[in-house]
C-alpha cells in the first residue's frame, strides 16, 4: 500500500466542512482483504472518537465518515449506486463505526494500519454480483492523514491526523472549546505547544504568538481561510484577532511551513480559525435542527449564549446560521498572593465588554464532485480602554466583518484535487477619546479591508516504487488601511495627524506563488521539497513633524498707526490687539517600495518502526514590512513624542530548522486505549528584525532634527529555540494528557540610531517594544468518564515561567511564574440536552500573565454553568 498524505500543509485546507479529498482507487492485495475480513477489525485500531453519522446515501454517509474519523476517503457516485447506510452515533474506533455503518448494505469494511478497505459483495474481488442482485462495487481506498476530522480522543480532542502528519501542527477541538468555558478567544490556546497569547483585559482581540514571533503579520492568522491583518498602533502588541469562540468549530496552528497558501509574507506559521457547520449543528437522522446554549458565572462572567440552526435539503443544499451574545463586567484579580508594584488594585477598571457576533453559511454540492460554499461573519464588541487608575476613558466600537466563497472540484481522478477562494475582511475601530487637560475630545476610526484570492490544486501520479504528489497554487491580497479623526474641539482641527500618523493610510499588495513536489514509498519514506516566491508592494504616504509656527487667530483693531519712522504703516495704538496662536507644521513624505523572495523548503520523513515517525525539515520565511510599519508617522497623542518612517526598511528573513517525532501506538494497557504524542525541536534564525527604537537623523527637508521613534532593523541575528511537546493517553473511562513548551529568545540589541547615516545604538534601553513568549509553558490534563461516557469530569494544571523581558516596557514590571489550576466537567442528559461547568482559576491565584500589561492581572476564580439545548 501506498500512503497518501496531503500535500498541502497550510491551514487554509481548514475552510469549513471543505477537507481536501484526494482522488484514485486502489486495490488491496487479497491476503490483507482476507486478514481484514478474518477479524472484522482493522490490525491496529485506532482510539475511539465519537461519531455521528446519520442514516443517509452511501456517497453522502462515507463524505460524513471521513470527515469525522480523519481518514481520506475517494469514493464516485456512479461506484455509491443508490446504497443506503445505517446510522451511527457514538464513541467508537474508525474500525467499529465503518462496520456499523455498513450494516445490512452487503458491504464490508474496516481500517487496517493506515488505510481501510471497503466491499460489496462476496469474498472474491472478481465477483461482480451479490444475492439481491445489486452490483458489486471495486475496492475503495481509504486513507489516513486527510486533514478533515475536527476532533479525537485525548483532552484537546485532537484528530489522529495531526500524530501521522509530519509537520508542527497542533489542533484544539470543538469539544475542547467547550470544556474550557473560555471568557475570550485568549483562553482557547492554553493547552497548545508553542503557542502564547496577549490579549489586554480591556480589548477582546488577541495577538497570536507562534515559537516567539507575533504582531504585523509574523503570524497569519485566518478565519475560514480569509486573513485577518488588522493592526493598530498603541502600548504594546499591534495585532488585534476579533473571533468569537462560540462561532469557532476547531483552531489548526501551523508552525513552520513555506510553500502552501496562507505562509505568504510571514515566517511560515499559520493559524486558522474555522468556524460551525452544518455538521456541528445537526442531530442524527435530522435534516434541520439546531441548539440553544446558554451560559452564566461568577466574576462578572454576565452572560454567554449563542443559538444556531442548521438544515440540508434534498437537491444538496445546506445551510448554516448562528448569532452569540457576551455580556461580561469588571472582574476581580485573584485573592491569594501579592502582585508588586500592581497599579490596577483589586478590581481592574474597564475590564467589561458587550459582543454580538453572527454567522450564516451556505453551501451547495454539484455535479462531478464540485462544491461552492458562501459564507459570512460578523463581530461586533463595545469596549472601554484606558490606562489602570486613569480616570479619563477611550470607548471602543470594534466591527469585524468577513466573507468567503469558496469552490472545490475532487474528482475521482488523481490529477485534479482543486480549491479556489475569494475573501474580505474588514475590521473597524471606532473610537472615542475624552478630552484631556491639554486637548479636546476626538472621534477616531482606524480601519482595514483586505482583499484576496487564492488557487490551489494537488497532483497524484503512482509510480512502480512509490507515490508522487505535486502541490502547486498561488495567492493574493491587497491590505487596504485608512484612519480618519475629527477634533471637537475648535481650536485643535489641526492635530488629527496625531492619530492618522502612527495608523497611516495606504495599500499593501502580496502574491505568493508556490509549489511542492512530495515523493512517498511504501509508507516508511516521504520526502518533499519546494518554495514560493513572495513579491509585495507598498504605496502610501506619512506625515512627520516639521517644528510649529505662530498663526493669527483673531485680527486685532488698529486705533492710530506711525505716519513716521521705521515702523511707519504699522500699528502705534491697538483699540484690540490681535491673538496669535501656535499651530504644528507637518510634512507629508510619499513612499512607494516593491520587492521579492524565494523561500525554499526541504522535508524529509521515515518511520523506523510501526507507529514511530521520525522528520526534518528546513525551511525559510519572508516578511516584508506592514503598513503601519513602512508608513509609521504623526506623534504620540498630545504631541509627546514624534514619528517618523524609515525609507531604508529592510524586509525581515528567517531560517528555520526543525526536528520532530510522532507516536501512535494502540492497546497498550488496556483493549481500545491509545497512546498520541507529537514532540519538536526548532532553531530559527531572523535576520533584519524590525522594532520600534529611538533614532535620529531628517526624514525630510524642513523636518524635525533630532530624536523621535521609528521601525528599524536590528542588526545581527535574533535567535528562536525552542522544544514542544503534545502528549494525549486515552483509555476510554479515562484520560490523561498535557503539552511542554520551552521557548528561548535572544534577539539582536543593536541597530542603526540614524537610518540616514551610519549611528549606532546598542543596548536594549533605546527599543520600546519586542514581544517575548514565556520561557516555560506547561499544562497537564486528566479526566475520567461515567455512565457510556455521558458524564465527564477533569482537571487542568497550568505552569507559566516567564523570560526576561525586552525593550523599554521591562522595567515597568517583571512577570513572576505562577500556576493555575481549573476544573470541569459536563453531563449529557440524553442526546438533545448537556449541562457544562468549570471553575477557572481554582485557588483563586493572583497573577499578571506575561504576554500582557502589568496594569491588568489576571481574572480569579470563576465559576460558570452552561446550559446546552439540542432540536
Amino acid at each position: 500500500m501506498h500512503s497518501r498524505y496531503p500535500a498541502s500543509r497550510t491551514v487554509f485546507l481548514a475552510t469549513t466542512a471543505l477537507a481536501l479529498l484526494c482522488a484514485g482507487t486502489q486495490v488491496l492485495p487479497q491476503a490483507a482483504l482476507a486478514q481484514e475480513n478474518a477479524t472484522g477489525n482493522s490490525l491496529t485500531e485506532a482510539a475511539r472518537i465519537p461519531f455521528n453519522i446519520p442514516a443517509q446515501a452511501l456517497a453522502s454517509a462515507i463524505s460524513a465518515f471521513g470527515r469525522q474519523s480523519g481518514l481520506q476517503v475517494t469514493l464516485s457516485a456512479a461506484q455509491a449506486g443508490d446504497i443506503h447506510t445505517s446510522a451511527v452515533v457514538g464513541s467508537f474506533t474508525p474500525s467499529e463505526a465503518l462496520a456499523r455503518m455498513l450494516t445490512g448494505t452487503g458491504m464490508r469494511g474496516g481500517v487496517n494500519g493506515s488505510s481501510a478497505v471497503i466491499r460489496l459483495g462476496a469474498a472474491n474481488a472478481s465477483d461482480l454480483s451479490i444475492a439481491d442482485g445489486s452490483t458489486a462495487l471495486e475496492t475503495i481506498t481509504v486513507e489516513r492523514g486527510a486533514r478533515n476530522a475536527a476532533t479525537g480522543a485525548g483532552f484537546q480532542g485532537t484528530p489522529d491526523w495531526v500524530y501521522e502528519t509530519p509537520a508542527s501542527v497542533s489542533v484544539v477541538s470543538r469539544q475542547a472549546i467547550e470544556k474550557k468555558q473560555a471568557r475570550n478567544a485568549y483562553d482557547l490556546f492554553s493547552g497548545v505547544s508553542g503557542v502564547s497569547v496577549a490579549g489586554a483585559a480591556q480589548n477582546p482581540g488577541v495577538a497570536i504568538n507562534v515559537r516567539g514571533l507575533q504582531d504585523q503579520t509574523r503570524v497569519t492568522t485566518t478565519i475560514d481561510g480569509a486573513r485577518q491583518n488588522f493592526q493598530q498602533a498603541g502600548h504594546g502588541y499591534t495585532s488585534n484577532v476579533y473571533i468569537d469562540p462560540l462561532l469557532v468549530r476547531t483552531i489548526e496552528v501551523e508552525k513552520n511551513t513555506a510553500a502552501g497558501v496562507g505562509s505568504g509574507g510571514s515566517h511560515g506559521s499559520v493559524v486558522g480559525f474555522r468556524t460551525l457547520t452544518a455538521d456541528d449543528i445537526l442531530l442524527p437522522g435530522r435534516n434541520g435542527g439546531g441548539w440553544i446554549d446558554a451560559t452564566r458565572g461568577t466574576n462578572a462572567y454576565d452572560f454567554y449564549g449563542s443559538a444556531a440552526l442548521a438544515a440540508r435539503t434534498s437537491d444538496n443544499i445546506d445551510i448554516v446560521a448562528a448569532i452569540s451574545r457576551k455580556n461580561l463586567g469588571e472582574y476581580a484579580i485573584g485573592g491569594n498572593g501579592t502582585l508588586v508594584g500592581n497599579p490596577g488594585g483589586d478590581k481592574p477598571v474597564f475590564t467589561g465588554s458587550d459582543i454580538t457576533s453572527g454567522l450564516f453559511k451556505a453551501g451547495l454540492d454539484l455535479e462531478n464532485d464540485q462544491r461552492v460554499e458562501f459564507g459570512f461573519i460578523r463581530y461586533d464588541a463595545s469596549f472601554t480602554t484606558s490606562t489602570a487608575l486613569a480616570t479619563l476613558q477611550n470607548t471602543n466600537h470594534v466591527r469585524n466583518l468577513t466573507g468567503t466563497l469558496t469552490y472545490t472540484y475532487k474528482p475521482d481522478d488523481p490529477l485534479f484535487d482543486l480549491k479556489g477562494q475569494l475573501w474580505w475582511n474588514e475590521t473597524q475601530n471606532r473610537q472615542w477619546r475624552s478630552g484631556r487637560n491639554d486637548y479636546g475630545e476626538f472621534d477616531v476610526s482606524y480601519g482595514l479591508n483586505t482583499y484576496g484570492f487564492n488557487l490551489e490544486n494537488t497532483s497524484k501520479v503512482d509510480l512502480p516504487a512509490g507515490v508522487l504528489s505535486l502541490h502547486y497554487g498561488t495567492e493574493l491580497f491587497l491590505d487596504r488601511a485608512g484612519t480618519e479623526a475629527l477634533n471637537r474641539e475648535a481650536g485643535d482641527t489641526d492635530n488629527t495627524w496625531w492619530f492618522t500618523g502612527p495608523n497611516p493610510t495606504g495599500d499593501r499588495w502580496l502574491s505568493s506563488t508556490f509549489a511542492s513536489v512530495k515523493y512517498e514509498h511504501q509508507e516508511w519514506l516521504e520526502a518533499s521539497i519546494g518554495g514560493r516566491y513572495d513579491y509585495y508592494k507598498i504605496k502610501g504616504s506619512s506625515t512627520i513633524d516639521g517644528g510649529s509656527e505662530s498663526y493669527l487667530v483673531t485680527p486685532g483693531v488698529c486705533r492710530i498707526y506711525w505716519t513716521t519712522g521705521p515702523n511707519i504703516g504699522t500699528c502705534r495704538i491697538w483699540t484690540t490687539r490681535p491673538v496669535f496662536g501656535q499651530r504644528d507644521i507637518i510634512h507629508e513624505i510619499d513612499l512607494d517600495q516593491s520587492g521579492g523572495r524565494f523561500s525554499p523548503e526541504v522535508l524529509i520523513a521515515v518511520k523506523p518502526l510501526d507507529g514511530v515517525q521520525i522528520f526534518g525539515k528546513y525551511s525559510e520565511g519572508f516578511r516584508p514590512g506592514t503598513l503601519g510599519e513602512m508608513l509609521l508617522g504623526g506623534s504620540h497623542i498630545g504631541n509627546l513624542m514624534d514619528y517618523a518612517p524609515n525609507a531604508y526598511l529592510k524586509p525581515e528573513t528567517s531560517q528555520t530548522w526543525e526536528i520532530g517525532l510522532n507516536l501512535t501506538a494502540d492497546d497498550l494497557l488496556t483493549g481500545g486505549d491509545s497512546l498520541r504524542v507529537k514532540a519538536a525541536y526548532f532553531d530559527k534564525t531572523v535576520d533584519n528584525y524590525i522594532a520600534l527604537g529611538t533614532v535620529s537623523g531628517t526624514p525630510a527637508t524642513g523636518g524635525q532634527v533630532g530624536g523621535y521613534y521609528a521601525y528599524t532593523n536590528l542588526l545581527g541575528d535574533s535567535r528562536l529555540r525552542g522544544v514542544e511537546v503534545e502528549a494525549n493517553y486515552d483509555a476510554g473511562p479515562y484520560y490523561a494528557g498535557g503539552s511542554f513548551t520551552y521557548t528561548k529568545g535572544d534577539f539582536a540589541n543593536t541597530y542603526s540610531d540614524d537610518p540616514w547615516g551610519n549611528a549606532t545604538s546598542t543596548g536594549s534601553g533605546a527599543i520600546l517594544y519586542v514581544s517575548v513568549a514565556p520561557k516555560y509553558r506547561f499544562t497537564a490534563d486528566v479526566g475520567v468518564r461515567f455512565f457510556d461516557d455521558r458524564l465527564n469530569i477533569g482537571a487542568r494544571a497550568n505552569r507559566i515561567v516567564p523570560s526576561e523581558q525586552l525593550g523599554l516596557f521591562s522595567t515597568v514590571y517583571r512577570a513572576k511564574p505562577y500556576t493555575t489550576f481549573d476544573i470541569y466537567g459536563s453531563w449529557d442528559f440524553n442526546e438533545n440536552a448537556s449541562l457544562r461547568f468549570a471553575v477557572n482559576n481554582l485557588t483563586d491565584v493572583a497573577y499578571i500573565d506575561p504576554m500582557n500589561s502589568s496594569d491588568f492581572p489576571a481574572p480569579g476564580r470563576t465559576a460558570t454553568l452552561s446550559l446546552k439545548v439540542r432540536f
